[in-house]
């Protein structure tokens, strides 16, 4: 397909946390991944069937004159299980990949509990404590194995021309960070922290994609998913040898100074379930590449059920048993989207209102023109740097233009001083950049006067040589022009210019977020490490002032220090240059291709836009936004199902969200199901109108026809219809469809009818296969019971047993230890359930006998007073017996899942009555021995 695109759709994605849903989401990025392969321009041959109908909606897309929109995805945000389908589809992304099928291969194949368990390798885990049930080291092997797989496909041309993985993680310690109060400081610990990885096609060399960075994506998607108890915290000290390559080699990835090699990393849904800030934070910056649209989608795996507003409210109380469990456990995890999508909606907001602000500000200006009032104003001068304010003034820019020029000073200091702390390693929105922020004023009002000053430059100088944020919007409103004028005259020369100013803005982000390196041009290293503690010392102290101008005042004393102000002045200066001279290459290239005659109107555009900005900067400063169309928002998730919106519909929701790790069946039909609900709201994500609501029908139609053709039809298609059939004949209610296909292959048939979605929608769309045996399920269980009887008695003394006494401590350990093996005990189908039945089977018959045996020698006369002894013996030996075998036998149905807790209760109370029972008649008996005794 050679069709150039003339629009785009970006999408940032984000993927909550979801345990063995990691499954059921691996389906959805696979329908993404699609979805950006069939709208790239490959070649039709490279396409895969479902790749093909992508490819024509991204033709069918309304607006695009009958070419080629392109579907993008550059932002992608995951948590956990979301965490570890980000890292792979951000590196199929960035590589270019031809499908995720290594990554489904890891999860059907590697992700089975049986090779999970932390019990396969006892060799390796001689001398080590058990800290988890399942083997971490194990998982990390499979991620980075996954992960080199996904580096041999690689191919030449990135599939995205920018990303930004975000992969939430927890940091046990916490790290501590300065927080300023009045009048002083406060050391607070952040435990929430987050991996970010960065590609720009603009600078390659600069990507966190390559092969060296493997381990550290493998070990970011192994931190997010430990889940508690389940994998253990992961360090960075537990990677291989070989893989660390030294501390340096991934520092960048860590807070500056932070000694991160031994810090214990847990699961990112600990406090970030639902990372929407990280790609938040970017949408309002991230442009689009051609005219289009930007959107968000974010795939929740557990949706919660909607209120039913017919439903009449009844208030309930809670007991403090459920007030301590939503304390302790529920409601610090229940996070709430509220305040992030109420972010984008302002966004909207304040976007839509600037459009309406600019179109009306466009009419203005031509019903001024009809009534003879549109006066001239001055051409501003490319060299105004030797003009202050007041020449500026009295040349005609107006008495209202002092205001605009402070806030562009303010803001370019601002963005002066995130550069800085960027190349310094500074966190974002620390206090550390609010002490920085002084610095950097300092310098600047010791160099720059509003005014002519001697001594001093004039702050337009200050601008033409460091104001980066003002040359951005100047490309953003140039843009927004040939956006305007793509679909008129001008549309064979249009792309070429709008294809330049993409570099331009490139060139700019890149000059505003360069790399760590930079620093070297600017200072020396043994300048660095003198300004660093030289600024370092008095950090404390200027912060704990209780204003900001004390602040100030400290901070510029600090500046007129030795070796500070020689340093601060080297480094700026070397950095005014770089900037202003890449300012003014870029100027120059965009005059001389717009000075063609049809080109001039986007010439006078371009050189008038400060009059705009004028206007429009006071509306935006201090929102970042940049872009000039609406960020929709879309859900994915089992609940926005056309064909079966029942989140029950996936089998990974069984057994606390672990299920997909007991079945390939189970993996197989979710994936299945993922791919499905991940097709149908992509296109309602793109076609989202009602004015195109049967063109979104047709393409989720047969895009579900061709993606159950491809499941069921392909090479594992037969196994995948084979566990389906299973579970309808397992059905009471067995259709005709499942007895002819049953009937088809007892017959030999090999080529049965194609289950399409017809099929699928009245047979299938509620059936899922057959689960795990109870032989497995008790297996596993034994093997489970076992590790979690190591893991107790490993518990060190030092740890969570510390608040104890010893002997508590150990009575506690050797309880839970006792605790795991009675469950390995009671497990069905263990050797030693086996011969625990077999004695309590002969314990009771022997009890039953000694009974007979007692109660027949009174009947025939042989009994005496001693003889109700025996009869006693044996009552002990039959209830004890009993007691033990219905215990052993409900702890048994309840680990292989037969038996409800609910269930378990009631049997509890009918044991309870039964053993009410037994105590009555054991009563009634020692009362007949007695009146028996008496008559004889």
């Amino acid at each position: 397909m050679s069709e150039q695109p003339n629009r785009e759709v970006r999408l940032a994605v984000v993927l909550y946390g979801g345990v063995s849903l990691a499954i059921y989401m691996n389906g959805i990025s696979q329908e993404l991944l699609r979805m950006v392969r069939g709208s790239s321009g490959l070649a039709s041959d490279t396409l895969d069937s479902v790749e093909k109908i992508y490819c024509e909606l991204s033709l069918t897309m309304p607006d695009n004159q009958g070419q080629r929109t392109r579907f993008l995805i550059d932002i992608i945000s995951g948590t956990s299980a979301g965490g570890i389908n980000g890292v792979a589809l951000a590196k199929a992304l960035v590589n270019g990949c031809r499908n995720l099928d290594v990554l489904r291969k890891a999860w059907t194949e590697d992700a089975n509990i049986g090779f999970l368990l932390n019990d396969r390798n006892p060799r390796h885990l001689m001398g080590r404590r058990a800290e988890s049930l399942l083997d971490g080291g194990h998982m990390y092997d499979v991620l980075l194995d996954t992960i080199r797989a996904m580096q041999k496909e690689k191919n030449a041309t990135a599939l995205t021309p920018v990303m930004d993985l975000f992969v939430t993680a927890t940091d046990l310690e916490g790290r501590v960070v300065p927080i300023l109060l009045t009048g002083t400081t406060l050391d607070e610990r952040v435990h929430k922290t987050v991996f970010h990885f960065a590609y720009d096609e603009a600078a390659p060399e600069e990507t966190d994609f390559t092969p060296d960075d493997d381990a550290m994506l493998a070990f970011a998607a192994r931190c997010t998913s430990s889940f508690p108890v389940a994998f253990p915290p992961m360090r960075f000290d537990d990677l291989p040898t070989r893989e660390k390559g030294g501390r340096d080699r991934y520092a960048r990835f860590f807070p500056r100074n932070l000694e991160f090699e031994d810090r214990q990393y847990a699961d990112g849904g600990y406090l970030d379930n639902r990372p929407f800030s990280h790609a938040i934070d970017l949408l309002s910056v991230r442009p689009t590449s051609l005219p289009g649209e930007r959107k968000l989608l974010f795939v929740d795996p557990f949706p919660e059920a909607p209120a039913d507003p017919q439903k009449d409210y009844v208030p309930r109380s809670f007991d403090f048993i459920q007030n301590a469990k939503l304390g302790a456990t529920t409601l610090p995890r229940r996070e709430v989207i509220r305040d992030d999508l109420h972010a984008i909606n302002r966004m909207n907001a304040r976007l839509d209102r600037l459009g309406a602000l600019h179109k009306r500000w466009n009419a203005d200006k031509e019903e001024l023109k009809k009534r003879n009032l549109d006066r001239d104003r001055p051409p501003k001068k490319d060299d105004v740097d030797d003009c202050d304010l007041a020449d500026l003034v009295s040349r005609g820019y107006g008495r209202t233009y002092p205001l605009y020029h402070h806030l562009r000073v303010y803001e370019a200091t601002d963005t002066l001083t995130e550069l800085s702390a960027h190349l310094a390693g500074f966190p974002a929105q620390s206090d550390e950049i609010a002490y920085m922020r002084q610095i950097l004023r300092a310098w600047r009002e010791a160099h720059f006067s509003p005014y002519h000053e001697k001594g001093k430059e004039t702050e337009t100088a200050f601008l033409s040589r460091y104001d980066l944020d003002f040359r951005l919007r100047r490309l953003v409103d140039l843009r927004a022009a040939v956006d305007e004028k793509m679909s008129g005259d001008l549309a064979d020369q249009l792309p070429e210019v709008r294809h330049m100013i993409e570099e331009e803005l490139a060139a700019l982000r890149h000059l505003g977020a360069p790399a760590t390196t930079m620093v070297e041009n600017l200072l020396t290293a043994k300048e660095i490490g003198q300004l660093t503690t030289a600024v370092g010392e008095h950090f404390r102290r200027t912060m704990a002032k209780t204003s900001f101008e004390a602040r100030y005042e400290a901070a510029r004393v600090v500046y007129k220090t030795r070796p500070v102000r020689p340093l601060v002045d080297k480094a700026m200066s070397a950095l005014g240059a770089i900037m202003q001279k890449r300012f003014k290459s870029g100027s120059e290239r965009i005059r001389a291709k717009l000075i063609k005659p049809e080109l001039i109107g986007l010439l006078t555009r371009y050189n008038e836009f400060h009059w705009h900005d004028a206007m429009t900067f006071p509306f935006l400063e201090g929102t970042g936004a940049a872009e000039h169309s609406e960020i929709q928002v879309f859900r994915i998730s089992p609940a926005d199902s056309g064909l079966n919106d029942s989140p029950s519909k996936l089998a990974g929701v069984a057994f606390g969200a672990f299920g997909g790790f007991l079945s390939r069946d189970w993996r197989e039909h979710d994936i299945l199901w993922g791919r499905l609900d991940g097709a149908e709201r992509i296109v309602t994500a793109l076609l989202p109108d009602d004015t195109h609501k049967d063109l979104r029908i047709s393409f989720v139609n047969r895009l579900q026809e061709a993606i159950l053709l491809d499941e069921y039809e392909g090479e594992c298609g037969s196994d995948r219809r084979l566990a389906l059939l299973k579970a309808k004949l397992a059905d009471r209610n067995v259709g005709d469809e499942a007895l002819e296909d049953l009937a088809a292959g007892a017959l030999g048939v090999t080529n049965p009818l194609p289950l399409g979605l017809q099929r699928f929608k009245d047979h299938y769309k509620k059936t899922k296969p057959i689960g795990p045996s109870v032989r497995e399920m008790t297996h596993w269980a034994s093997r489970s019971a076992g590790i979690l009887a190591r893991m107790i008695d490993d518990l060190p003394s030092t740890g969570a047993l510390a608040m104890f006494s010893d002997r508590v401590s150990g009575r506690l350990r050797m309880g839970g230890s006792f605790t795991g093996r009675i469950v390995r005990f009671a497990t069905p189908g263990s050797l030693q359930r086996i011969q625990a039945e077999h004695l309590l089977f002969l314990a009771m018959l022997a009890g039953i006998i000694i009974v007979a045996l007692a109660a027949l020698m009174m009947i025939i006369g042989f009994g005496t007073p001693s003889s109700s002894i025996p009869a006693r013996v044996g009552f002990i030996i039959l209830a004890v017996a009993a007691a033990i075998w219905a215990g052993l036998y409900t702890v048994g149905r309840m680990l292989s899942g037969q038996l409800a807790f609910s269930l378990f209760v009631r049997r509890f109370l009918y044991l309870a009555g039964a053993v009410m029972i037994l105590i009555g008649i054991w009563t009634s008996w020692n009362t007949l021995c007695d009146l028996w005794a008496s008559w004889r």
